[in-house]
């Protein structure tokens, strides 16, 4: 464990002080052409040890070659015990030392990469000025993740919802394909670090591109129904890995993306005992990457992937490199996606805002199951596991076989990854847990005021509804006539008379009534008829807390896109 330098003198005399007591190699060498070693053994606390006159000779070199019981390459530190020697192997596992003295060795092979058991390679005999090739040595991997099921509950150590969270889907056409986590990061009951947008059966810049607007819009429609927390979405991968010709995974030259990039930093923030989550519902390219371009990451992440031998099987070397290298727990692998469940036409099932009005509007007319299938089952019922373990029952060691994960029951201790199957998986169980997250009023927090409150940012309405034709339809919505009406929830940290400022547009004679539910204040706006985008005040006295203003319409059609509210 120590090391000490020195240098001979004109007759070839050397001396050290303060040796302790252990087992030393005293390495003498002449400018790298010949050397000579010796053993000393200092056994005691004090006195003076001296070592017999020794004569340099030449020097050898040594090689050999370290390869995988499972075929698998990685990259290991190779080093010399009892000379400050180290060296790495090659792509091909083989490694080389020059200007070895003559004598015996013992040689120590510890993986660089995660997962790899180390092991000794003893009596090593290199010949002085000669060749010596050490042969091959075999190294194994090591376990990548003990689980347990008890009780019906499939358990990971070190894994729970209290664990950092990366969430990932292709196309976030859907909007339950985030809508859950969302809801348990708004409520404070997930540590959501990123959300990314990838390619799905769509690739290339400009199909991510589109992906990643298409989860903005949701994660819009999230946020102005009151969710907090919600980091804004990043572009993963673009297109599928592609292998270097005969070469094995860690010859691949992976592109980068803004994705792998938010793993990388998230996994290194977190530890082997308390992993990084990455929840994906696409295609395993992100993680790939991120494993790719930073192999030391692998233990510090666990990737709970869904329907990656079924639909999201576009990269089947991905899956090969987040199955063998990684921590990996892939569930509706062999199955397509489950569409029991409970009528998803109920309007009670969903919250009454902006997104639980895109979740009933689209599931209603969804006449043949797909998409609630596809959009929920598929993608998120992996997060659900984290707040209901009972969800998933069971599980089962697989080794990767094939693309795209095609897996055999594993023998060894050391296997792939975690299977979920088809029937350990409690669908209904999925429902309820998803209906509890998405309608947890916890979720939708209050506008604060004095501020801007965006006119789709209400929680319930009658006869009012967002406008789809205009250029402003993120944030407009249309008052069909007098006695609609629209509510929202705001909050105030002190008592004020407000200024309410009111952005609309209608086409004749229109008003409003504002009611507060506490106090039963009212204030009228009067809103004239325009031909383009105008405004209009009213005031309107608050105290301290949470509200309920209701807008209802007294007069007239109207399309509200704001309401600035200052204190007077």
């Amino acid at each position: 464990g120590s090391v000490m330098d020195g240098f001979c003198d004109s007759a070839g005399r050397f001396a050290f002080d303060s040796v302790g007591m252990g087992l030393y190699v005293v390495e003498s060498r002449d400018r790298e052409i010949r050397a000579v070693t010796q053993r000393l053994a200092v056994d005691k606390p004090k006195g003076s040890f001296t070592l017999p006159t020794v004569k340099v000779g030449p020097v050898g070199t040594l090689s050999g070659r370290v390869r995988f019981g499972d075929g698998l390459g990685g990259r290991v530190l190779v080093r010399i015990f009892g000379l400050e020697r180290a060296t790495t192997t090659d792509v091909s596992g083989a490694y080389f030392f020059g200007n070895v003295p003559g004598g015996d060795y013992t040689l120590h092979f510890s993986g660089l990469d995660p997962f790899i058991l180390t092991g000794d390679k003893t009596q090593i005999r290199v010949i002085a000025g000669a060749v010596t090739n050490a042969g091959e040595f075999v190294l194994e991997h090591g376990s990548k993740q003990a689980f347990h099921v008890d009780g019906g509950r499939f358990r990971i150590d070190g894994v729970d919802s209290t664990n950092p969270i990366v969430i990932e889907n292709g196309a976030f056409r859907t909007p339950v394909d985030g809508a859950y986590l969302w809801a348990k990061a708004s409520v404070g009951h997930a540590d959501l670090r990123g959300t990314i947008a990838s390619f799905a059966k769509d690739t290339g810049e400009t199909a991510v591109r589109a992906n990643v607007a298409n989860c903005a819009h949701w994660l819009a429609l999230a946020r102005s129904s009151g969710m907090r927390n919600l980091p804004d979405p990043v572009a993963g991968a673009r297109r599928k890995l592609v292998r270097s010709p005969g070469g094995g995974l860690e010859t691949i030259k992976p592109d980068s993306s803004d994705g792998a990039l938010l793993l990388v930093r998230e996994a290194r923030k977190a530890s082997s005992s308390k992993p990084l989550l990455f929840i994906t519902g696409a295609n395993l390219t992100t993680a790939a990457q991120a494993m790719l371009l930073a192999p030391d990451i692998a233990d510090r992440m666990v990737v709970l992937g869904a329907n990656n031998d079924n639909y999201n099987n576009d990269d089947s070397l991905a899956g090969e490199v987040v199955s063998r290298k990684g921590r990996f727990v892939a569930w509706t692998r062999d199955h397509v996606w489950s569409i029991q469940g409970v009528d998803w036409k109920n309007p009670e099932a969903f919250p009454a805002n902006p997104l639980g009005d895109a979740l009933r509007n689209q599931y209603g007319h969804d006449t043949i199951n797909v998409l609630r299938a596809f959009g929920f089952y598929g993608d998120w019922g992996a997060a659900a596991w984290l707040y209901r373990p009972t969800v998933w029952a069971e599980a089962r060691k697989l080794d990767y076989s094939g693309p795209a994960l095609k897996g055999a029951a594993s023998t060894r201790a050391a296997f792939d990854f975690i299977d979920i199957p088809a029937s350990g998986v409690d669908w209904h169980g999925l429902n309820e847990e998803f209906f509890a997250g998405i309608k947890d009023a916890g979720a939708y927090h209050p506008w604060p005021l004095p501020g801007s409150l965006e006119a789709e940012a209400y929680r319930l309405t009658s006869n009012v509804a967002p406008d789809t034709n205009t250029d402003e339809k993120s944030d407009i919505v249309v008052f069909k006539g007098t006695g609609s009406w629209s509510e929202y929830s705001v909050e105030l940290k002190s008592a004020a008379t407000l200024i309410l400022d009111f952005r609309y547009l209608a086409a004749g004679q229109a008003g409003l009534k504002i009611t507060d539910d506490i106090s039963g204040a009212i204030a009228l706006v009067d809103m004239p008829g325009l031909s383009a985008w105008g405004n209009a005040t009213a005031e309107l006295r608050l105290d301290a807390g949470v509200h309920t203003l209701r807008f209802e319409s007294v007069q007239g059609t109207l399309q509200l896109n704001r309401v600035t509210a200052a204190a007077k």
